[in-house]
């Protein structure tokens, strides 16, 4: 008998436990991600500068999901779409998706309105693009260090959200983590 209620006791714990714990996965997968982007965008400035050739990350819509891919410069004008699909801005490595090596995890944003990283200032309604930087889906690193201005969001579409933010006159790279209790950015 109280075996048995020693199990009930622990099953309803953990009914309890379970969509917590679940979130706290989905969070740590989101920050994993954005990480591994961070990661690839200091890679491609640290490129840059040793090539001497400026190098983007170009983003794609494509089935559903955003795809990745990393370009170099070839003729000196910077990497453009047109040169991409020309081939005089030669490919160096992708197509990569997050979704595959993050279940669950895309560039995108929450099921709400959310404000936008600072130092933004406007809000983020659902559904809003989350690669924001300017008409452009290109991030392209310089010889010099620079790098295009921007922000990607990266979501698991219903409560985690993070930011990899790219200061552009430094190529400096932060990343930042909406928190949905404070209702505020942290990093």
């Amino acid at each position: 008998m109280e075996a048995s209620l020693a199990l009930l006791l622990l099953g309803l714990l953990a009914a309890a436990a379970t969509p917590a714990l679940f979130a706290a996965l989905s969070r740590g997968r989101v920050v994993a991600a954005a990480r591994t982007i961070q990661q690839e965008m200091a890679r491609l400035r640290s490129e840059a500068i040793a090539s001497r050739h400026s190098v983007a990350m170009r983003l794609t819509w494509s089935e559903g999901r955003y795809l990745y891919a990393f370009y170099a410069d070839g003729d000196g004008d910077g990497v453009r779409s047109d040169d991409v699909a020309s081939g005089r801005d030669p490919l160096l490595g992708g197509p990569r998706d997050l979704s595959t090596r993050y279940e669950g995890i895309d560039f995108g944003l929450m099921d709400e309105a959310i404000p936008e990283v600072p130092p933004g200032a406007g809000i983020l309604p659902p559904g809003s693009d989350p690669v924001r930087f300017g008409r452009s889906d290109i991030i392209t690193f310089t010889p010099r260090g620079t790098s295009s201005s921007g922000t990607l969001y990266l979501s698991d579409g219903r409560s985690a959200v993070a930011a990899v933010v790219v200061y552009g006159a430094t190529g400096r790279l932060r990343i930042w983590r909406f928190d949905r209790d404070r209702w505020a950015w942290t990093r």
